[in-house]
């Protein structure tokens, strides 16, 4: 199995990966080579921001190498308290995933948090607000910053959204995967915009 890992820290935004996790491994979407695994800061219970509790499988150390994408999901100031310690090792998971050429995604807060610690110098982006990430020092690439309504921006298998984008941030990771059938990611796109009965009629 293709190993997924998502971040959860307190206050995590349940909606921004409840479309992505729901969708793999599904065999009808053609992900069901894919399982998903939560990881956080420790392997306490931790609580989203709509009062959903989850267990992480995984604290941030445990996070193998080995793993397909790494996805972080944004969180109600939680992504700007972490210690240094904390946030060197995010880091370090996300070059990694990034020099492995594998799939990085960052919604929301989480985006801001790659954009400040210099992980988007060297890609298209977005981030909920420019302004959040534009004086940041170790911040460099405002050329390619992307202003988007709600799509995701996808560059080099980096895969960055708003938090308002969870539904095109999903979107987004399936095609970068690289191994979803472009017609499943369609279904999937309009079974949540336009209903169950416009997507059948796909088939």
């Amino acid at each position: 199995m293709k190993k997924i890992v998502f971040i959860i820290l307190d206050k995590f935004a349940n909606w921004e990966l409840a479309y992505l996790s729901a969708a793999l491994g599904d065999k009808q979407l053609g992900t069901a080579q894919y399982t998903v695994l939560y990881a956080s800061i420790d392997k306490e219970v931790k609580t989203s921001i709509g009062n959903l509790k989850a267990l992480p499988d995984l604290s941030i150390w445990e996070v193998p190498e080995d793993i397909s994408a790494l996805i972080f999901i944004g969180a109600e100031g939680s992504w700007r308290n972490l210690s240094k310690e904390q946030t060197a090792q995010l880091v370090t998971l996300a070059q990694k995933i990034k020099a492995n050429g594998k799939v990085l995604g960052a919604i929301c807060d989480s985006a801001r948090f790659c954009a400040v610690n210099g992980l988007l110098n060297d890609v298209k982006h977005t981030v909920n607000t420019f302004d959040e990430i534009k004086d940041a020092s170790l911040y460099t690439n405002g050329d390619k910053f992307v202003l988007t309504a709600n799509e995701a921006v996808c560059d080099h298998k980096v895969v960055t959204a708003k938090g308002d984008s969870a539904l095109h941030f999903a979107v987004s990771v399936l095609r970068t995967l690289g191994d979803v059938p472009e017609e499943n990611i369609q279904f999937f796109y309009t079974l949540h915009t336009e209903g169950f009965l416009k997507a059948i009629q796909m088939n």
